[in-house]
C-alpha cells in the first residue's frame, strides 16, 4: 500500500508543476489594449463654432457682441489649444459690432461630446497687466556727472580783459544795395516850349429828322363761323368709328350691370359681349350712340329687364330707361 501511494505521488508531481507554470504564464501575460479611436476631422471646426456661440450668448447676442475674425474663419487659424483629455480650449477676444479695439476676452473649453464650459468671460486681462507695468517715461535713469576729457596737448590761451568777448555775428544774407548814380537833369531853359492844343470849332447842328406818325392799325373782326352739329362731326375714319362704337358698347353694358346690382344679380344679353357691330344700337345726329338691349338674372332663359343707354363721344353715359320689358 505504501508503495502504491508513493508511486501515485510520483505521477501527480509533474502534473501539479505543469498546472502552476500555466497559471504563472496566464498571470504574467500583458493586457491587450483596444485600438485608439480615430480622431474626428470635423471636431475642431465644430468646437470652434460651439465656443463662439457660447460667447455670443454670454455677451448678449449678435446685436451687442461679435467675436474676433479668427473665430469666423478656418478652424486651424482659431486661437486654440489641444488638451490631453481630447478637449480643445479657445482663447479669443471680441467687442461691440464693428469694434476696432476689443473689450472682452473669453476662454472656452469644448469636449469631444460637445459640452462647452466658459472658464473666463470679462475684460481683457492683458490690459490690466499693462497698467501695472511702468511706462518708459516713468523709469528713472541714474544721472552721472559728465566726465571732462582733458587733452594734455592743449594749452590755455589768456585773453586780455581789455578786449571783451563778443559773439561773432553771422554774415548777413541780404545783398548790399549799391547807391545809384545821380541822374542829370536838363535846365528848364533848354527844354522846348510847349505848344497849345488846337481848338475844335463846334459844327453846325444837324436838322431834326422828320418823324411821320405811323397810321393806327384798326383790328378787323373776322366773321365767326357757326358751330356745325351735323353728322359731319362724326369720325370720318372707319377705324376711329369702330373704336368709338366698341368703347360705347362696353360703357353701356357696364352702366346696365351697375344699375341692376352687379354681375351676381344681372347679365345683359349675349350681343353686348360680342362684336360691337352686332349690338342693338342707333347712331344719333349729335354723334352719340344709343343702345337698347335686354337682360335678366344669371342663366336666364326669358329676359326680364330692358335698358336704354346713350353714350356720347366724350364718354358720358346716360341711362334713359332701365326697368321691365316694354311692349
Amino acid at each position: 500500500m505504501r508503495q502504491f501511494v508513493a508511486f501515485s505521488q510520483v505521477l501527480l508531481l509533474p502534473m501539479c508543476l505543469g498546472i502552476g507554470q500555466v497559471s504563472v504564464h496566464a498571470q504574467s501575460s500583458p493586457s491587450i489594449t483596444p485600438p485608439p479611436k480615430a480622431a474626428d476631422p470635423f471636431f475642431l471646426t465644430r468646437a470652434k463654432n460651439l465656443a463662439r456661440q457660447a460667447a455670443e450668448r454670454q455677451n448678449g447676442g449678435l446685436r451687442l457682441y461679435r467675436a474676433e475674425a479668427a473665430m469666423y474663419g478656418p478652424a486651424i487659424d482659431a486661437p486654440s489649444r489641444q488638451n490631453s483629455d481630447g478637449s480643445v480650449t479657445f482663447t479669443f477676444k471680441g467687442g461691440a459690432p464693428g469694434f476696432v479695439t476689443p473689450t472682452v476676452e473669453t476662454i472656452a473649453t469644448v469636449t469631444p461630446q460637445g459640452q462647452v464650459s466658459l472658464q473666463y468671460n470679462g475684460p481683457l486681462r492683458s490690459a490690466a497687466l499693462a497698467q501695472v507695468k511702468p511706462t518708459p517715461s516713468q523709469t528713472q535713469i541714474p544721472t552721472q556727472p559728465p566726465t571732462t576729457l582733458t587733452n594734455s596737448l592743449e594749452k590755455p590761451v589768456l585773453i586780455p580783459s581789455s578786449q571783451p568777448l563778443l559773439p561773432k555775428s553771422p554774415p548777413s544774407l541780404t545783398p548790399t544795395l549799391q547807391p545809384k548814380a545821380p541822374q542829370t537833369r536838363l535846365p528848364t531853359s533848354e527844354l522846348p516850349p510847349l505848344q497849345p492844343a488846337p481848338t475844335i470849332t463846334p459844327t453846325q447842328p444837324l436838322p431834326p429828322l422828320a418823324t411821320q406818325p405811323t397810321p393806327a392799325i384798326t383790328p378787323q373782326s373776322t366773321p365767326s363761323r357757326p358751330a356745325q352739329t351735323s353728322s359731319t362731326s362724326l369720325p370720318n375714319n372707319s377705324i376711329a368709328a369702330d373704336f368709338f362704337l366698341s368703347r360705347a358698347k362696353n360703357l353701356a353694358r357696364q352702366a346696365a350691370i351697375n344699375a341692376n346690382g352687379g354681375l351676381a344679380q344681372y347679365r345683359p344679353e349675349p350681343s353686348m359681349f360680342g362684336p360691337a357691330a352686332g349690338t342693338p344700337h342707333q347712331k344719333n345726329p349729335d354723334g352719340s350712340i344709343t343702345f337698347r338691349f335686354q337682360g335678366g338674372a344669371p342663366g336666364y332663359r326669358n329676359p326680364t329687364t330692358e335698358s336704354v343707354v346713350t353714350v356720347t363721344q366724350n364718354s358720358i353715359v346716360t341711362v334713359t330707361y332701365n326697368g321691365p320689358i316694354r311692349p
